[in-house]
């Protein structure tokens, strides 16, 4: 009986010794991310509903005591969170954990025409560019929760890999079927999906970017006009935002459009969340 015991207390040890750590995060897409990655051995919880458009999410009593409760905070920077930056940073400098995914590729956005030296504003929806999400967002995410938890270091490697290795095929199945649409534009009513097309060529032109700065009437004949004479290949609308400007330049120019989701609404895993977007694009590319 004695060697059973002893195996036991070494399983009750071994298991003990794997803590489960509280993590929040800000949007959709990294608490689907960070559900894979750490195979729900943590405790991961969302803050802000993707049915939210987190640019005006401001936070009540009951979402600062979650955040001041959690052993790790992810947030996406880059000024996504505005009304939550001021509590973000002053919990980071309390000593809470928060790590700002715009860290992770921040110098290589800044070192390319994502940004002017003129200009402090990077496009913030940086969890929807596949390149960005497989080189940088995936793996610094991982190192820093071995860092955090390093007794689930072998655990979140092999989950983050598979997670790589899925979408890395996905990015090349989207290279071969966007090829013939290389160099051309896509209108969308916001800059969220600006990444996404970028990584397969495909130029963005957006109707507005923030909250409160649509476009104004003279801008909209402009834009009807370059839609009407064929300039752009599809137009997107967004859930999350208000779709009225974009739906003007469709009924006035005759073009394609659909809505897409970049926070993924009802999305069972990240793979699940760019299939469903995925989708509508091509049923309105297919279209033109």
């Amino acid at each position: 009986m004695k060697p059973i015991i002893a195996i036991i207390f070494l399983i009750l040890l071994i298991t003990s010794s794997l803590f489960a750590l509280n993590i929040i995060t800000t949007i959709n897409p990294y608490y689907l991310l960070l559900k894979e990655i750490t195979a729900e051995t943590d405790n991961v919880t969302l803050l802000i509903e993707p049915g939210q458009n987190p640019h005006i999410y401001s936070p009540n009593m009951e979402d600062i005591r979650k955040l001041s409760s959690a052993d790790l905070i992810v947030a996406n920077g880059f000024e996504l969170e505005s009304f939550l930056t001021e509590k973000l940073d002053w919990l980071e400098r309390s000593g809470k954990r928060v790590i700002f995914v715009s860290s992770y590729v921040d110098k290589v956005l800044r070192s390319s025409s994502d940004s002017t030296p003129n200009e402090d504003h990077i496009n913030p929806h940086i969890w929807l560019g596949i390149s960005l999400l497989t080189k940088y967002i995936i793996p610094g995410l991982t190192k820093d929760l071995m860092k955090i938890e390093p007794s689930k270091a072998n655990l979140y490697t092999e989950n983050a890999e598979k997670l790589i290795d899925n979408l890395k095929e996905i990015y090349k199945n989207l290279s071969e079927y966007f090829l013939p649409f290389a160099g051309k534009k896509i209108l969308m009513s916001h800059p969220s999906f600006y990444y996404f097309f970028r990584d397969f060529g495909i130029g963005t032109v957006s109707l507005f970017e923030g909250h409160g700065d649509e476009p104004t009437i003279s801008e909209l004949k402009d834009i009807i006009k370059a839609a009407k004479s064929g300039e752009y290949i599809a137009a997107f609308g967004e859930y999350q935002q208000n779709n009225k400007s974009i739906e003007i330049v469709v009924r006035e120019a005759g073009i394609a459009k659909s809505e897409l989701d970049p926070l993924g609404i009802g999305r069972k895993d990240f793979k699940d969340f760019l299939n469903w977007n995925i989708t509508r694009i091509m049923e309105v590319i297919n279209v033109h």
